[in-house]
């Protein structure tokens, strides 16, 4: 194969693979229709289900004051006729709150939002935020961090990003201040290893949890 022939497979090998390198540029990009359909309540009948979007596992609210009610005695005879060990448990166990976690870039040691990709994220968010849909929602914008440098600057930095991100939706977004509050785990939350940056990039997130 001559110098020419494997130009060229290269540039053709560059031009199949641009969508893909923009699509990972672009930071897996969260739009606000998915920010909206994971952090809108069901109805009823679907409440206490979990569900996935997207890969992010939302559960939803049950009525667990109505099963907690329930006499312990109800529970003996369905194991009697075979039921399931752990079935009764598992479905009286407190589900979690709706929330969805987006990335968010940051300038180094700072709040202040880094890159292109965080600037459309965050209006995506706002937009989704202040929908509706949401109204009168209540919403922790929670800031998360890896585990690089002291713990305790960690948790300082999670809870300025938070308070920012929290700023910025209520005075470019319109979301009313009371409907967001702002709380840093810093880096006591991982979701991955922080023993690598693919693994230390997924800790260093946003979460939006719904609290009403």
């Amino acid at each position: 194969m001559n110098t020419t022939t494997r130009l060229m497979l290269a540039s053709l090998c560059l031009l199949l693979l641009a969508p893909s390198l923009a699509r990972a540029q672009d930071g897996g990009m969260v739009s606000s229709d998915d920010i909206l359909k994971q952090l809108e309540k069901k109805s009823e009948p679907e409440a206490g289900k979990s569900r996935s979007f997207r890969g992010i596992r939302i559960n939803k609210v049950g009525d667990d004051k109505a099963q907690a009610a329930q006499p312990a005695q109800q529970a003996a005879p369905q194991a009697d006729k075979g039921a399931e060990p752990g079935r009764d448990m598992a479905q009286t166990a407190p589900a979690e709150k709706p929330s969805v976690t987006v990335y968010l870039y940051f300038q180094s040691g700072s709040a202040e939002l880094a890159g292109e990709h965080s600037k459309k994220q965050l209006a995506a968010l706002g937009k989704a935020l202040s929908s509706p849909a949401l109204a009168g929602a209540v919403f922790e914008i929670g800031g998360h961090t890896d585990s690089q440098g002291s713990e305790a600057a960690n948790q300082t930095l999670s809870e300025q990003r938070a308070a920012h991100i929290r700023d910025l939706l209520v005075k470019s977004y319109g979301v009313s201040a009371d409907r967001v509050t702002a709380k840093g785990y810093g880096e006591s939350q991982p979701v991955a290893s922080n023993d690598a940056e693919a693994g230390r990039a997924k800790n260093r997130r946003v979460v939006i949890k719904r609290l009403d």
